[in-house]
């Protein structure tokens, strides 16, 4: 049997995030989806982006829902599948155009595995033991890419831009790069409330917020997903 979302709501979420909710008269919500994948190692389950805009809506007072992702031109179908499933969900999906994936190259060292902190910590066996494996990787050929998409300039124009239809935003991220266009809507009277999970919220976005709100005690969706769902196949399910 399928619980409706509102009850859903007032039997998993903390009273205090549904008390903020309600008090507000008009949130606009950012979703750095990028960001947002990474909690999912943090948490130890995944969650259904139809199912977090979904219960995003169930809120009256949740004016419009902007999500920010991505196109992967190296596997275009699947990207575009997936950016309909989140056009289909209610939300905008930024920016429009939607801005192309960059590959960036990774060097194999040290640096990859450990930071050069942690390095020193090692004696001389277990240091040779590391650069034995980092020589064997880089004879193997291998080469190792990391994606990248950033948003920060995109979601900061739009949250200025929205400014004057607001009483709060509603931010998932942890990017500190986002503080800034925080600070001049708080200086204008809007209430910032950040979304995130323990250890990936910047501090800086700690000390400016009116409120944090974790993610995994707002949620109530779906948690966990069918190969058809995975976000990286952009499945249709």
């Amino acid at each position: 049997m399928d619980i409706p979302q509102n009850i859903k709501n007032n039997f998993i979420v903390r009273r205090d995030y549904l008390d903020w909710i309600n008090k507000e008269t008009s949130i606009f919500v950012y979703l750095d989806l990028t960001n947002m994948f990474h909690w999912q190692d943090v948490l130890g389950w995944r969650f259904r982006i139809e199912d977090v805009v979904g219960q995003l809506f169930t809120f009256p007072n949740i004016k419009e829902v902007k999500v920010y992702y991505g196109l992967n031109e190296r596997d275009r179908e699947n990207s575009e599948a997936f950016h309909n499933r989140i056009k289909k969900t209610g939300a905008i999906l930024r920016p429009n155009p939607p801005k192309v994936m960059k590959f960036i190259k990774k060097d194999i060292d040290e640096a990859l595995f450990f930071q050069r902190r942690t390095m020193t910590l090692f004696d001389g066996k277990v240091k040779e033991k590391i650069y034995e494996l980092i020589d064997e990787l880089q004879k193997s050929g291998i080469i190792l890419e990391e994606p990248k998409c950033n948003f920060d300039v995109e979601m900061t124009m739009d949250m200025l831009d929205d400014a004057e239809k607001i009483t709060a935003v509603m931010l998932f991220s942890g990017d500190s790069d986002l503080v800034a266009p925080l600070e001049r809507l708080k200086v204008r009277g809007k209430n910032i409330y950040v979304v995130g999970v323990r250890d990936m919220v910047a501090g800086e976005l700690h000390r400016i917020k009116d409120k944090y709100i974790d993610f995994g005690k707002f949620y109530t969706g779906k948690r966990g997903y069918i190969k058809s769902e995975n976000p990286a196949l952009g499945g249709t399910a």
